[in-house]
């Protein structure tokens, strides 16, 4: 309240003492209520991944869809058809051969049983945007794989069996050229290893620390889709590229990711594009 003199004037002083008083609590307030809510809206959205978006596979069985039939199927010709793969799990890579157009998958170790290679394992990484600082790492067994296959496939992954690849820069794969001698003059990428590209752990994601394991994958490949963690939830942009990949035995292929969801929404589900041989 305001304080009146004897003479009938008003006493400012009190006055301005309480409003700077009020400010003050007010702003404290209102600090606090905004720090709740980015915690909130940090948590809940740790509550929605793990239920159903960048943790599918690992957390919870990811939601039935009986719209998506996994396989080949032609689209036309003999050599162009469409590939649809289940890659929702983080824990196994799917391997495909081209050659017999067959589907096997294939666990990630997630410990070491026997003697250790030397570098397999899983890399527990905190991650800053584009920079990673490793916390510890894990050994774990070899990866297994079949005896025929060309390509594999994990999440949103691409590795080759000892082949190579190019980005075209051509984003319908009907518009590349009719084989690929058109590219014969360019750069292939092999694969290469990494220990920053293959998520498999994500249970301290909200702490920005991922476990990735250690292996080969092709980097222009994998680039079809780009996942960006800088803060949840994770961003997911699909490049619009059309690839050709030299197999170990000299043929080639070209593809593009047509889709990365299914009907139901589950991220994951591969619809790929495929000429072969091109």
């Amino acid at each position: 309240m305001l304080a009146c003199k004897h003479d009938g004037t008003w006493k400012e002083t009190t006055m301005k003492a309480k409003i700077n008083k009020f400010t003050k609590d007010k702003r404290q307030y209102f600090m606090n209520t905004r720090k709740g809510i980015v915690l909130l809206t940090i948590a809940l959205s740790a509550m929605m991944m793990s239920c159903n978006g960048i943790a599918d596979g690992i957390y919870e069985d990811v939601p039935s869809d009986n719209t998506f039939r996994e396989g080949f199927s032609e689209s036309g010709t003999a050599n162009r058809y469409t590939l649809k793969i289940d890659a929702t799990n983080y824990n196994e890579w799917v391997f495909v051969s081209l050659h017999d157009r067959t589907i096997t998958r294939r666990d990630i170790p997630l410990e070491l049983t026997g003697e250790w290679d030397g570098r397999s394992g899983i890399t527990y990484n905190h991650v800053e945007g584009s920079k990673f600082t490793p916390v510890r790492d894990i050994r774990t067994d070899k990866q297994e794989e079949p005896d025929n296959w060309d390509i594999a496939f994990h999440h949103f992954d691409v590795r080759t069996n000892h082949g190579k690849a190019l980005s075209t820069g051509i984003g319908n794969i009907d518009n590349l050229p009719a084989s690929s001698e058109s590219f014969s003059n360019m750069e292939f990428t092999p694969d290469k290893w990494s220990t920053t590209q293959a998520i498999t752990d994500l249970k301290e994601m909200m702490n920005y620390v991922v476990g990735y394991q250690n292996g080969y994958t092709n980097p222009v490949l994998s680039a079809w889709m780009d996942m960006d963690l800088t803060s949840p939830p994770p961003v997911f942009t699909k490049q619009k590229d059309s690839y050709v990949v030299q197999l170990a035995d000299g043929t080639h292929a070209a593809m593009s990711l047509d889709s990365y969801i299914s009907p139901a929404g589950s991220k994951g589900m591969l619809t790929i594009n495929i000429i072969y041989p091109y």
